[in-house]
């Protein structure tokens, strides 16, 4: 080995030749692996190449036998793109305290700090540093951005305002004032600054790939694609771009190339937690159940799985993540993400309790009592969410922990698995409470209405506004009952004095907290109408007649996202697009509806 050939390798690296390259070096350091500076450099290209285990295993090895700062530096840049914010952060602290005078590394601080939702300890950095330089538009934009996830936009737009008076023409400053505009739900001004974004700096992949991604959200799939293609044009090898084409491919309903070109980013990402879970929804839309559980526990590793899941993080010693299960060894489940998918994976809780006898089951206070009553044989597995998982003592006697949805794995393997059963059974007193309570009504058709989602990320997507019920609404012969949580009532009032229909809602019911009082009610109704939320998956547990009208394809998730419009997981369950509403007769829908 001399210094010329290795220069050489890496001047043939940086022309282009990069394969040839990086094969020629590997060779190199497999004979000479002792040599730190020879490491450094293969890591380098791997990083280039998005190898990023191996980056990582040998930027590792140099940090931990040199305390290399260099090292540092582009491992907490691989965590950052791959999204391990707290890998990064741990990095980056460990350079501040070498080297603290540094400026950019706290610039990175911040932004790590704001994607951890830590956003007080971001936004005093960013501060701390304005002051000693006010027109610093890294932190300007980084500290808009804390303000914007606050839900201060005013503050926000204020700050990026004051940003591009200094500079016009910052990309990164008119990408996050897009980003306000398209969560706002102004399209026009959100394309319009993207696109200035686009303009300016067409080159950018980033740019390229966000305005991509802008009109993937505005169900535009077209040029979507046509955006992706172009910021793959520019960095090729990206797993991040091919994974983001999938999904639009997917959306379009293209399964089989949304499919080959997720698989193409697995090969050069193998352990992208969003390439799994895409490729999850494809085979589990393909009813290839198997193939689509085994990439499914991705979504463990995802940032927003991280944030719905607080206590994963010092349970991952004890997360089961093999696809063949110890029947009697003492397991700890634990509920997914919201009421929604506890409600939905508990389809598999009796053939989970009656195959792992040593499991206890933790869930949402307000689905303990109707759980229980469910499962009568298994009332003593169910206990409080928290009240294990949260004790260390208690924690202890568990051999493994799983969250719900990897139940799927293992007893949801083939179409047949699916039982399809109203596996929840209401409170038989508050049933006849609420039958006599209907009873007061004139005979007609009792129908249940629910029109938005919250607290997710695609709630806006998952949403209607009442005027969307235009068509619905107007059946005479139906009586319409409000069974939408949250702070709707203003809402209502407008809607209906405007339009001279009557909304009924049942001031005892807290539709929100007292879900064994809704399941009740649902259970008296004939029909009801919803948009994707938990009470969507309460009704289509219970067995009532449910009219599911679905989301933007980009915000539709795999139990929804079906070939026909019916899902495996519940028999009652008709899926319908919004344009559907606009044609549906509600009457005799309900008369021929078929479970």
């Amino acid at each position: 080995m001399n210094s010329e050939e290795i220069n050489s390798i890496l001047k043939q690296f940086y022309e282009g030749n990069k394969n040839i390259a990086y094969t020629k070096l590997k060779k190199i350091f497999n004979e000479n692996k002792n040599n730190t500076k020879l490491r450094f450099n293969l890591a380098v290209i791997q990083q280039s190449l998005n190898l990023n285990n191996e980056a990582r295993s040998n930027y590792k090895f140099l940090i931990n036998s040199e305390q290399d700062i260099k090292s540092m530096f582009n491992l907490y840049l691989i965590e950052v793109k791959e999204e391990r914010y707290l890998d990064a952060l741990n990095l980056i602290n460990k350079i501040i305290d070498k080297n603290n005078d540094h400026e950019n590394i706290f610039e990175d601080k911040a932004f790590v700090l704001y994607k951890l939702k830590r956003y007080s300890e971001s936004i005093a950095i960013c501060k701390e540093k304005l002051e000693i330089k006010k027109d610093n538009i890294n932190f300007l934009n980084i500290l808009g951005l804390n303000y914007f996830a606050n839900k201060d936009n005013k503050r926000s737009k204020e700050i990026f305002n004051k940003a591009l008076l200094i500079d016009k023409n910052n990309i990164s400053v008119l990408n996050s004032i897009g980003r306000i505009y398209h969560e706002e739900r102004n399209s026009k001004k959100a394309e319009e600054y993207l696109l200035k974004a686009y303009n300016l700096k067409q080159d950018s992949y980033e740019i390229v790939n966000n305005l991509a991604g802008f009109y993937r959200e505005e169900s535009d799939y077209l040029k979507a694609v046509d955006y992706y293609n172009k910021a793959l044009k520019i960095n090729p090898d990206n797993p991040s771009i091919i994974n983001n084409l999938a999904k639009t491919y997917f959306d379009i309903g293209d399964l089989d190339l949304a499919e080959n070109y997720s698989l193409k980013a697995l090969k050069l990402n193998e352990n992208d937690g969003n390439i799994k879970k895409i490729l999850s929804f494809i085979y589990l839309k393909k009813q290839n159940y198997k193939l689509g559980w085994s990439y499914f526990d991705g979504r463990l590793n995802l940032t927003d799985f991280v944030e719905k899941n607080t206590t994963i993080n010092k349970l991952r010693k004890k997360l089961y993540t093999k696809n063949n299960i110890d029947v009697n060894s003492k397991i700890l489940i634990l509920r997914e993400q919201g009421v929604g998918d506890e409600i939905l994976y508990g389809t598999i809780y009796k053939d989970a309790l009656k195959n792992l006898p040593n499991a206890k089951i933790e869930c949402d206070k307000r689905l303990i009592d109707l759980f229980k009553n469910s499962f009568t044989k298994y009332k003593n597995s169910f206990v409080e969410l928290g009240s294990i998982s949260n004790n260390d003592n208690k924690l202890k006697s568990f051999d493994n922990v799983l969250y719900a949805g990897s139940l799927g794995k293992f007893f949801r393997r083939k179409k047949e698995d699916f039982k399809c059963d109203n596996y929840l059974i209401a409170n038989e007193n508050k049933i006849e409470k609420y039958r006599l309570y209907l009873k007061q009504f004139n005979k007609k058709i009792n129908i249940g209405i629910s029109w938005r989602s919250f607290k997710n990320r695609y709630s806006n997507e998952k949403s209607l506004s009442l005027y969307d019920f235009d068509k619905v609404l107007n059946s005479k012969d139906c009586n319409f009952f409000n069974l939408q949580y949250g702070d709707v009532d203003s809402e209502i009032l407008e809607f209906t004095k405007k339009n001279n229909i009557e909304i009924i809602t049942n001031k005892e019911i807290d539709l929100f907290n007292d879900l064994d009082s809704l399941a009740a009610f649902l259970k008296n109704i004939d029909l009801f109408i919803t948009v994707s939320n938990s009470t969507a998956h309460l009704s289509g547990a219970l067995g009532t007649n449910t009219i599911l009208i679905k989301p933007s394809n980009h915000a539709l998730f795999h139990y929804w996202n079906q070939p026909t419009n019916k899902t495996p997981w519940y028999k009652s369950v008709k899926i319908i697009d919004k344009d559907e509403l606009k044609n549906i007769n509600i009457a005799k829908e309900y008369v021929n509806f078929d479970n």
